[in-house]
């Protein structure tokens, strides 16, 4: 494999006395030293083949090579690095020992210096790219001739050197981001309006000239600072997957599919070391022991199998038991075609986009993809097919879609869709009742949220025109920003006792627009008055053993017995905290209950161990418990009400039935209605589905189910008579 072409940066910063000035909220001088160490860094991380010199302006000392050759001229200006592969080091000593000095040098000259010591560095060297930075405030007027600016840019167009030049009081027309910062058409322009003194001003004059060759641009200072401090990942060559694509049995296509779209990784593994001790800075390296009744064995590796737990079981796997399934070749074959709008959103799945397109160099595979993805989105149509990556790997479904890319190429985009078996089914109650259905006021409401919320021009730079927030192309992973700073700064910093805080930069990523959040607060006003709020009553732990301890007095008076618990609900309380329990019990089953909801047990594990606890005590026992068993269908409804009532209805409706058929009448009468223990409505709680109408008509019993059972009742047979009889 190729090297990847690596790129030479030399970097020009003016530590002179006109650097003292302010740049935001620090001076130029250290806003210029921040730029060139992001440079370094960004480097190490993200480029770690390219390398990087230094050069200062404005110094009180003079050191490079072209004073020395020409003995006069050129003077305060010291070439400080040499072109190298950038470190850590020279990043410290940047930071901790290049100072402020009171002298002065001219731009121009520093140029000069700067393309001479880039020169030497890439002498009999190989480079794609040349790049020069120069951060400076241009205070220092330029004296040259039309003669020595031919030579500058004759000297640089020889050697393919692009210069940028970051200063002050430029604008740009349009927004700049981390991918066309230092591009020509983000290139910005002086501003005319600033006061500046003659010597700037013949600067600009002089460099505006100069812009008018390719191979410049301009930068603000506080534009680069804040583009430089974001992370890339580090580039990588596209790799494509070479296979061929048939459709039926004659038609197939070479093709080569590139990686689009992926999730980003990041930082590479990190190497752990030890810390400290005689074997510091050694590799550390993990080790595997094996027990056997907690003893150390030893075991050798093919004596190992893998196994899988179901429960406490350990169940042995061997690979002979697999099935010796072949796929065939590698390669995606065509099932068929099928309008594009059933392919939902949801179904997508997979780890990335692929972009296939004809292989290179096979010009009758492009021509018939040309022709087929022409004739797809003519006729509105994706493509299904199935993927082998390998031979006799397992088969993943995909869907092709046909594009234009870059408006130009022909070609298909490739997404992974999901199997039936991968789908989990979730059904969810519906929100737009007769009892919710919102009016036109507060649909008007929303709309007016948002239109407010627009991220069109939600960004407003520093002349007030409005930008879009959260491009695609400008948004970074927050994540692993946060990660890269915390990993300089520890570089960095080697002694910290702490992490960098999270930088503004970096908050803007997940924060909302501050334009937006002024721009929505009327908005917000009308949708709290539109939907008014209302506090909804529940019944509390505390009411609830109230009303138990009534129920417990034997139909007492209620409001006696209730104060007369009262003051003993925080020991019931602590005793039950002490209890073990593990799964609703047939002793106690309305506080297993709510004792396990309250531990952070699911919902659903502890409903149908309650419903099979309550048969339990109704259809099994010598006699029925009949007040446990009204105090757990109290807390199994009462809980219901508040974590989702579509179990509990679905469960009731079958336990009618039940109670029904078993001719348990008298329990359903007594208990389920007379303590209204039924469906669940709307009423009672917001997630239901079940109307008030339905829900008093779920009390009465049908009329065939009560005169089958009087029918039944006839027929019973008098066992003292039928004992009689035998005996008789």
């Amino acid at each position: 494999m190729a090297r990847v072409a690596k790129t030479g940066c030399m970097i020009v910063i003016d530590v002179g006395r006109s650097t003292s000035q302010s740049c935001g909220n620090q001076s130029f001088f250290e806003t210029a030293k921040e730029c060139a160490m992001r440079i370094m860094q960004k480097t190490i991380c993200s480029f770690p083949q390219d390398e990087v010199g230094l050069v200062l302006m404005g110094t009180d000392e003079t050191s490079n090579q072209v004073n020395t050759e020409h003995g006069s001229g050129y003077e305060h200006i010291c070439e400080a690095s040499e072109l190298k592969l950038p470190n850590w080091h020279t990043s410290r000593v940047l930071e901790n020992k290049v100072l402020r000095s009171n002298s002065e040098a001219n731009w121009y000259d520093a140029l000069i210096v700067a393309v001479d010591f880039l020169r030497a560095g890439t002498a009999n060297r190989s480079f794609k790219h040349l790049h020069i930075f120069l951060i400076s405030p241009l205070a220092m007027p330029a004296e040259v001739s039309q003669s020595e600016i031919r030579y500058l840019l004759d000297n640089l167009e020889v050697m393919l050197c692009q210069v940028h030049i970051i200063s002050d009081q430029i604008e740009h027309s349009n927004p700049i981001t981390t991918s066309t910062i230092f591009t020509p058409s983000s290139s910005g322009t002086f501003v005319d309006e600033e006061v500046k003194s003659e010597d700037r001003i013949k600067n600009e004059n002089l460099l505006n000239e100069i812009m008018q060759k390719e191979g410049f641009t301009l930068t603000n200072i506080s534009m680069a600072h804040r583009c430089l401090g974001f992370y890339v990942p580090k580039p990588v060559r596209p790799t494509p997957w070479n296979s061929t694509l048939t459709i039926g049995t004659k038609l197939k296509f070479a093709i080569s599919a590139y990686l689009l779209i992926s999730e980003q990784k990041g930082l590479g593994p990190f190497k752990v070391t030890s810390a400290g001790g005689s074997t510091a800075n050694s590799v550390v390296k993990m080790r595997t022991q094996h027990f056997q009744n907690e003893k150390p064995i030893d075991l050798e590796m093919e004596d190992v199998i893998v196994g899988y737990m179901y429960g406490s079981t350990v169940v042995p796997y061997d690979n002979t038991i697999d099935m010796d399934y072949k796929s065939g070749e590698a390669g995606l074959t065509c099932l068929g075609f099928t309008a594009s709008s059933n392919i939902l959103d949801e179904y997508l799945s997979g780890k990335g986009t692929y972009l296939v397109m004809a292989k290179k160099g096979c010009a009758g595979s492009e021509e018939k993809l040309t022709a087929l993805v022409k004739a797809m989105m003519a006729l509105n149509v994706v493509m299904m097919a199935a993927k082998i990556y390998r031979k006799d790997t397992k088969p993943r479904l995909q869907t092709l879609f046909p594009i234009m890319h870059e408006q130009r190429y022909p070609c298909l985009v490739m997404l992974e869709l999901v199997f039936q078996d991968e789908i989990n089914l979730v059904r969810f109650p519906s929100f737009l009742t007769s009892k919710h259905q919102p009016s036109p006021e507060q649909y008007a409401a929303i709309d007016k949220l948002i239109d407010s919320m627009n991220l069109m021009d939600a960004v407003e730079d520093e002349h007030g025109v409005s930008h879009e927030a959260f491009g695609f192309n400008e948004t970074h992973n927050p994540n692993h920003q946060f990660l890269y700073r915390s990993v300089v700064h520890r570089a960095m910093h080697p002694n910290a006792a702490s992490l960098p805080v999270v930088d503004s930069d970096i908050s803007e990523l997940v924060s909302v627009p501050k334009k937006l959040v002024h721009r929505a607060e009327a908005a917000m006003d009308e949708i709290k008055q539109v939907f008014p709020l209302e506090e909804q009553k529940r019944i509390t732990r505390a009411e609830w053993l109230h009303r138990m301890a009534a129920m417990h007095q034997g139909g007492g008076d209620a409001a006696t017995s209730s104060a007369a618990s009262a003051p003993g609900l925080d020991a019931i309380d602590e005793e039950s905290e002490r209890r073990v329990v593990l799964a609703v019990g047939s002793t106690t089953p309305a506080e297993d209950f709510d004792l396990l909801l309250r531990r952070g047990e699911k919902f659903v594990t502890v409903a149908n161990q309650m419903q099979t606890v309550i048969f339990e005590l109704l259809f099994t026992s010598m006699h029925t418990p009949v007040e446990k068993v009204i105090m757990a269908l109290m807390m199994y409804r009462g809980e219901a009400q508040k974590l989702g009532p579509f179990r509990y209805n679905e469960w009731m409706t079958e336990f009618k039935q039940v109670l029904l058929g078993r001719s348990k009448h008298e329990f359903w009468e007594q208990v389920i209605v007379r303590e209204k223990l039924g469906l669940i409505d709307v009423s009672e709680s917001d997630m239901s589905t079940v109307s008030v109408d339905d829900a008093i008509e779920f009390y009465r019993i049908p009329v065939t189910t009560q005169s089958t059972t009087e029918t039944i009742v006839k027929d019973d047979v008098d066992l003292d008579t039928l004992f009689e009889e035998l005996n008789g």
